[in-house]
Order: structure tokens, then sequence, then C-alpha cells
């Protein structure tokens, strides 16, 4: 690991998230797994491959690659969180996948390669401090001729599933990522202009950014859409468990957010995210 410190917060969060996102991991899958196999789909691996998994958090996507690249490949799984790796160790070896390797890593400063036929990510780019520097060191983990594909949540404006309760979260506790789409956080390469620029100035060509709508389900009524949100942020659950006042308050206002998308068959809420391919 780099001794530098610059993704501590990071770090941190995600460290404390991953015991919970590890036993909730069907419940978020429901929301990034269509986006993500379109992101992989777009990668096209083949059988023989190597691939890295950037962020691989609980596994799912690991294990995804892993099975288009079939045993005569094998994927490297990273992720800055130990707890995520922990979790993920586990669930690959639960479906008898063994050509993956878990390494905890900041893949925005340490040696991953030159060696990789691609570089992955579902949702993991977005949380480097400095985006160019991540994907300049992820083009250096490629052979010459490998392939890059990652997608990224765009403008909190097309994604209000998570802005909302982010922005009424930050009212009550303190996050390491806020609302400003600029830093460091889930809307970070959200602007488009601002994602091709990051890529050109990190050295990518034949980048392809493809928008892609989806509804998403936060759950099947208000109760579970609350759930679901308040796992999948560690400050919330420890406001929960330490000044249940503040978070009645919070999940009032989250709740009265949220009844714009409920219908009859759940809390059906839209998002847009960019599925981005590039070659080095």
């Amino acid at each position: 690991m780099s001794d530098s410190s610059v993704n501590d917060a990071q770090a941190q969060f995600w460290t404390a998230a991953g015991t919970t996102w590890t036993e909730q991991r069907d419940n978020f899958d429901q929301q990034a797994n269509d986006h993500g196999l379109a992101a992989v789909d777009a990668l096209a691996p083949t059988k023989g491959e190597f691939i890295i998994d950037i962020g691989c958090g609980a596994g799912t996507s690991s294990v995804q690659l892993a099975k288009r690249v079939g045993d005569s490949g094998r994927v490297s799984a990273l992720d800055i969180s130990p707890t995520m790796i922990e979790g993920a160790e586990t669930f690959a070896a639960g479906h008898g996948i063994d050509n993956i390797t878990f390494a905890v890593a900041d893949a925005m400063f340490d040696d991953m390669g030159p060696d990789a036929d691609c570089v992955y990510s579902r949702f993991g780019v977005m949380f480097f401090a400095d985006a160019t520097a991540g994907l300049a060191n992820m083009r250096r983990a490629l052979r010459d001729g490998g392939r890059l594909s990652f997608v990224c949540w765009q403008s909190p404006k097309e994604n209000p599933w998570a802005s909302v309760p982010l922005s009424i979260a930050s009212n009550h506790v303190e996050m390491p990522f806020g609302t400003d789409p600029t830093a460091p956080g889930p809307f970070s390469l959200g602007d488009p202009d601002r994602l091709n620029a990051v890529l050109d100035d990190a050295e990518w060509s034949d980048v392809v950014l493809t928008s892609r709508q989806a509804d998403l389900n936060l759950g099947d009524d208000l109760d579970e859409a609350i759930a679901f949100m308040t796992n999948l942020m560690p400050p919330l659950q420890a406001l929960a468990k330490t000044h249940a006042e503040k978070f009645a308050t919070f999940r009032s206002e989250l709740s009265e957010a949220l009844s714009t998308w409920t219908t009859s068959e759940g809390v059906i809420c839209p998002s847009a995210t960019w599925i981005v391919t590039a070659n080095k």
C-alpha cells in the first residue's frame, strides 16, 4: 500500500460498511447488478483473459468476471476495505470459484501491472480522491492494447434514489462524501464533460460513454426502503444506535421524500449510469 493518507476517509467508510454490505449483498446487488452486468457485457471478456476488478466490494462482480474468463483465465479482485475483501473471499469460495485472488489495495496508488488484459470497476472509480491519477494507474496495469470498462452514476439529478437520501442524511450525520458532485463520491464522474476530460488526461483512447437508465426498487414499502438506505450508510446505522431522536427525524424526512416514488409495486425510483469503455 502507498503511505499516502488521501483516501483514508474512504477506507474508513468502506471498512465500516463491509460487514453490512456482505450481509445485505442480495439487497445491494438488486440495485447495482443490471448496471454492472451492462459494463461486463461492454467489456466482452473472453476465456483465458486476466482481469483486474477495481473496488470489488462484496465479491459479486469478481465472481461474474471469473465465470466469463473460465478456468483458463483469472481475476485479481482489489478493494480498499479489508472487511469487503473478507466477505468477497467467502462469497467466491461458496460458489466454488478458485480463479480469483483477493487483496486489500488502493487502486489509485498501488502497482497492479502491467500485464492485465482488462480492468473493470462496478461503481468504484467515483471514489478516487484524484480520478485522473486513479484512472492513469489503472491504465498502467494493462498490457498494450488492453481494455477498460466501468460503470458510474450520472448526476445527482438523474439519481434521486441516492441523492435525495444523501442530502437528508448530511443534515444529521457527517458523511465522507457530501452532495458536491465534483468531490469524491457517488456522483463525481456524473458530468460527461468532466468524465471525458478525466479519461483524456489519464491518456485513455477510444473512449465511449453509453447512457443507461433503469428504475430501482428500493423496497416493497417505505419501511424497507428506509432500512435499505440506512444499511447503505454506516453513519446512519450509528445514528440509529446512539441518537434515536435524531434518527427518528431523519426517518420522517426520508419517508416524506420517498413517498413521491411509492407505488403498489414498491418504492420505485429512477437511476442513470454511464457505461464507459476505453482502450490503452
